[in-house]
């Protein structure tokens, strides 16, 4: 499996995807003025033309900065890269930690938890997708770059979604609720790639028809939580 979408064992903040090409450091306030511009040179990037197609010197270009400066704030290994996944834990950090969040914790009915957690995790898809599905593509074609830190973000996804089941075992029909919380990660993760991976699609465009989908969703899983074994 490869994650797309999890949640922390709080299962209050959301993350989508990881790498292992993070920025160095940037301790000076000059230092980090530059490393912002760059990360928002590739995100104006991004909306323009896909990753593969972005070089150092455009990125530097739009940063107003040198290819050197570029090279001194991220990896040498794949310097574009490491901008790409820094933007894009930049951005889903942010996404997190925003205010006025559906609620998806202790004290709502489990259908409307699933309810919140579908509409998050999709409307995050189609505000940052731009972003989470150049990270997601590049580490499919490069997991020998991704690999470690791809593993734990796949042990922290299957983690986050049992703690949820775990919290809910009152509501849940399923008498494993770790097997209940694989299956509910595998669910969330595999039926968001399509909006993530397709998002120009005429279907996608509709407002309702992304509703509908995040309804289906969360009603699937509700479904299948609420299923007693024969």
């Amino acid at each position: 499996m490869r994650v797309v979408f999890t949640i922390k064992h709080e299962y209050d903040s959301y993350l989508l995807m990881a790498g292992t090409l993070r920025a160095k450091p940037a301790t000076q306030q000059r230092s980090r003025q530059k490393r912002d511009r760059i990360l928002a040179a590739m995100e104006q990037l991004l909306k323009e033309r896909s990753f593969p197609d972005i070089g150092i010197a455009d990125l530097a270009r739009k940063a107003n900065v040198s290819p050197a400066t570029i090279y001194q704030r991220f990896s040498n290994v794949d310097a574009t890269a490491s901008v790409l996944l820094e933007l894009y834990f930049n951005k889903v950090e942010e996404w997190a930690r925003r205010s006025g969040r559906p609620l998806s914790g202790a004290g709502v009915p489990l259908r409307d938890a699933l309810q919140a957690m579908a509409d998050d995790a999709l409307d995050q898809v189609f505000t940052l997708g731009h972003i989470m599905r150049a990270a997601y593509l590049y580490s499919r074609l490069h997991p020998d770059r991704v690999g470690t830190r791809w593993r734990e973000l796949q042990k922290m996804a299957l983690e986050g979604f049992r703690a949820f089941v775990r919290s809910r075992s009152s509501e849940v029909a399923i008498t494993n609720l770790d097997d209940a919380g694989e299956v509910l990660c595998h669910l969330f993760n595999f039926q968001l790639l399509g909006p993530l991976l397709h998002a120009e699609e005429a279907a996608w465009k509709s407002e309702s028809q992304r509703r509908r989908f995040a309804d289906q969703l969360a009603e699937l899983a509700f479904r299948y939580l609420q299923h007693k074994p024969q």
